[in-house]
């Protein structure tokens, strides 16, 4: 082995050692098929939250061993391979890498993972090759003047269809990227616990949903139950009122929430006796 080799080897262990020291969440995640260009803008995207680093997997490895990290996510460190170092938490971090993803370019025979969608407009091209090509691609399409124009909305390849090359090549025309990559995070850990993505991966609109559901079950129980609370007490109060105040009237009991509708029936039933009395008297 070189020196300068072996060197920079120890050189990079001990600062992946030192980063694993600082930092109590890590993750790993594979870099195959991921393009360079979104790697660089992830980096900048992830400032504050996270440092993503590239290294080899044994010397990844070796900086684990040395830092005293979990074994299992040592064990996750396959072919290529990014380090990400955070402070915050590993659900967290994962929901940041979620919105930190880019688009690239389709390729042909890749399946679309949404319908991909050419809008209507001025294409901005001259008529020529080019209107073949869109018409290859399922495109109505009109000359207008000096450029062709795209009549309406087409779905051009449909969520789960692959993509043909006459597609990819109008997207590329366009600068229409539809395939969108985030970085596949495979293992996180904290404080000994490691993670894989499917715990990580959580919809937070359906668990905020499910938090209202059980929010609003545990308030109807402690309605229906008797059971006193700061939210539970008013509507418990106000439902006993209402009940109580149901059997007074039933039974004819005046109290000040029942006297005047106990006179007012009263007074109602009075003046019907009355009409039918003159009724008579008048016949």
């Amino acid at each position: 082995m070189k020196t300068h080799t072996k060197k920079w080897k120890h050189s990079e262990v001990a600062r992946l050692t030192q980063l694993a020291k600082q930092y109590p969440v890590i993750g790993v995640a594979n870099l195959e098929n991921f393009p360079a260009s979104l790697y660089g803008s992830l980096k900048v995207k992830l400032a504050g939250k996270a440092i993503v680093t590239v290294s080899k997997r044994k010397i990844i490895q070796r900086a684990f061993a040395d830092a005293g990290v979990n074994s299992q996510l040592s064990d996750s460190v396959t072919g290529s391979t990014a380090v990400l170092f955070s402070k915050v938490n590993p659900f967290e971090l994962f929901s940041s890498l979620k919105q930190s993803s880019g688009k690239i370019a389709a390729k042909a025979g890749q399946i679309a993972p949404d319908d991909i969608i050419v809008p209507a407009g001025d294409t901005g091209l001259p008529p020529g090759p080019a209107l073949s090509d869109l018409k290859n691609a399922g495109l109505s399409v009109r000359v207008q003047g000096a450029t062709i124009a795209v009549v309406e909305d087409k779905i051009v390849t449909k969520k789960g269809e692959p993509i043909t090359p006459a597609v990819v090549n109008v997207l590329g025309k366009f600068g229409i990227k539809p395939i969108r990559l985030r970085l596949n995070v495979t293992h996180v850990t904290e404080g000994g616990q490691l993670y894989g993505a499917s715990i990580l991966d959580i919809d937070t609109d359906k668990v905020f949903l499910q938090f209202v559901k059980a929010e609003q079950d545990s308030f109807n129980l402690s309605v229906n139950a008797a059971i006193f609370t700061e939210r539970s007490t008013p509507v418990i109060l106000g439902k006993a009122f209402r009940e109580a105040k149901a059997v007074a009237l039933e039974a004819n009991i005046l109290t000040e929430h029942t006297a005047g509708e106990i006179l007012g029936r009263a007074q109602r039933a009075a003046s019907e006796i009355n009409s039918h009395i003159k009724t008579e008297d008048a016949q």
